[in-house]
């Protein structure tokens, strides 16, 4: 079985535990084997980041003491005053590798599908942005010494394993009450402003899953902008008029996300051809929101509206089950009809209403 985020929020003690915990305790977990997660999190993730990238900056980088500056491992071809062409420069790359320096790949979801595709997961389940950063080192050292993030995360080890400490707060006066090794198939949470540290065995691999939760604050106002933006009304001048508006709409903070996701204007990557040109048979196809956070979904007797990425469609209530795997940022088989019923006429109708109004990626699965 293939991980997926679920599995994640199951190993650090289920949605419950979850939603009461994460980014206020330390979570610990542990994944089993059967789970497999080398094909997307394993050594072989960062042999095609290294064989791939084109090396932008501070994209894949070295942390090391003293520090290694790019261009001591990294050639660079100008031509014309442009940049070219970049390539590894081996020996001193692997010199700094077997000195104690550590690999890391920011933002690697950008770079393969395995961390690409349980980043968007993540997105789903917190809808907030995500993102996911590796680091690998092969001796006893650490890469940044003790420190906190402005963000939560999620660390899972994917190889190899590495020494962590983790203190309850920030500073001198924060108390330590976590000292102990991540092997393969552990999961922690680490809430924002703690601080902590890792330090390698030997080869090792993990993965940390950063999000920056949005405070009751942050959705007030981004359900306030789309409030104005829809209702075509001005924004109040006067700061008492808004604090008011403010306090108003901070009583239904899940009302604002909604609102946010809504009007959310970032698209996943992807397009789905020929399926937005014109219609043609989704036998053997995947589907999956477009949006990368979850739509606004009312569900009424006979029709489900959607609102996201700026469109508002009406579809048959019994898209249900699979308007609400999607929402939770699942991919769903065309021929895994989970009991819907429609026919398979009145079922491609309604998918490529939702493909034509750019609400639905379709991709090929086999």
């Amino acid at each position: 079985m293939t991980l997926s985020w679920d599995i994640i929020v199951e190993a650090l003690g289920g949605e419950t535990v979850w939603r009461k915990s994460f980014g206020h305790e330390l979570l610990k977990g542990r994944v089993s084997r059967e789970h497999s997660w080398e094909s997307s999190l394993g050594w072989r993730v960062v042999d095609h980041l290294m064989k791939t990238t084109t090396i932008e900056p501070l994209m894949i980088r070295l942390s090391a003491d003293p520090i290694a500056y790019p261009g001591s491992y990294i050639s660079t071809r100008i031509d014309g005053g442009d940049i070219v062409h970049r390539n590894w420069r081996y020996g001193p790359m692997i010199e700094y590798l077997r000195s104690g320096a550590t690999l890391i790949a920011n933002r690697a979801d950008r770079l393969h599908v395995g961390p690409a595709r349980l980043r968007e997961q993540f997105e789903y389940f917190a809808d907030d942005p995500a993102w996911v950063n590796g680091y690998a080192c092969w001796t006893e050292k650490s890469a940044f010494g003790r420190h906190c993030d402005g963000h939560s995360t999620v660390i899972f080890q994917a190889e190899g394993s590495k020494r962590w400490r983790i203190w309850e707060g920030t500073g001198p006066d924060a108390k330590l009450i976590e000292e102990a090794d991540m092997h393969p198939g552990d999961v922690w949470h680490i809430p924002r402003r703690w601080d902590h540290e890792a330090t390698g065995i030997g080869p090792s691999l993990h993965w940390t899953f950063g999000v920056h939760l949005s405070t009751p604050e942050d959705l007030t106002r981004t359900a306030m902008d789309a409030w104005t933006n829809r209702h075509g009304e001005r924004r109040p001048d006067d700061a008492v008029a808004l604090d008011s508006l403010m306090t108003s709409l901070s009583t239904d903070v899940h009302q604002a996300r909604e609102l946010r996701s809504a009007q959310s204007l970032e698209r996943r990557e992807g397009l789905s051809l020929p399926w937005s040109v014109q219609s043609a048979s989704f036998a053997g196809t995947g589907l999956r929101w477009a949006a990368r956070f979850p739509p606004l979904v009312t569900y009424k007797e006979e029709t489900i509206t959607i609102e996201s990425l700026g469109v508002r469609l009406n579809v048959d209530a019994r898209l249900a089950p699979w308007v609400k795997a999607w929402s939770a940022g699942r991919v769903v088989r065309r021929e895994d009809v989970m009991g819907i019923p429609l026919g398979d006429d009145d079922l491609d109708a309604g998918l490529d209403a939702l493909v034509k109004a750019g609400l639905l990626l379709v991709e090929q699965v086999g």
